[in-house]
């Protein structure tokens, strides 16, 4: 009787927390220029994710590039990140990088990309790389690969 009343508890609190399925990546959203001055200019994004588990883990991101105009021009670096239990949370992507870099790594399209932003008072920019959670010994990669044109009017 014993050993059923061990075996029955050992159960069920397995079963409260169990690993149904991974937390799901829903998407980047509201990519906006957070500062911008002559010399630099800070790029926000927010990945949604939805952890549908009672179970926590962690997020960490991994070799996030920034790119503008199709020109590498960065790593995002962060902490990692609390994952919580049943809920839907967002984790911020902040990246900073100078326009001379961006024209630098340019140089045969420097008129052209010079031309573009005056004209447009836009540029386009793409986050690509890798989120990945963490729970324990397990391991999931997310691919992310958001691009979008902003103002930075």
């Amino acid at each position: 009787m014993k050993n059923f009343l061990l075996l029955s508890t050992l159960s069920i609190l397995i079963a409260s927390c169990s690993f149904s399925k991974k937390p799901e990546f829903k998407y980047v959203d509201i990519i906006e220029v957070k500062n911008l001055n002559i010399d630099k200019i800070t790029l926000n994004a927010d990945a949604v994710f939805n952890n549908p588990n009672n179970l926590q883990g962690k997020l960490s991101i991994e070799n996030i590039h920034l790119f503008v105009d199709n020109i590498d021009i960065g790593v995002i670096r962060a902490q990692e990140f609390d994952v919580p239990a049943k809920k839907e949370f967002t984790i911020p992507l902040e990246g900073t990088f100078s326009l001379s870099q961006v024209y630098t790594k340019n140089k045969s399209n420097l008129l052209n990309s010079v031309l573009k932003v005056i004209q447009t008072d836009s540029i386009n920019v793409q986050y690509k790389g890798i989120i990945r959670y963490h729970l324990g010994n397990f391991s999931f990669p997310y691919n992310i690969n958001k691009e979008q044109k902003i103002s930075i009017k």
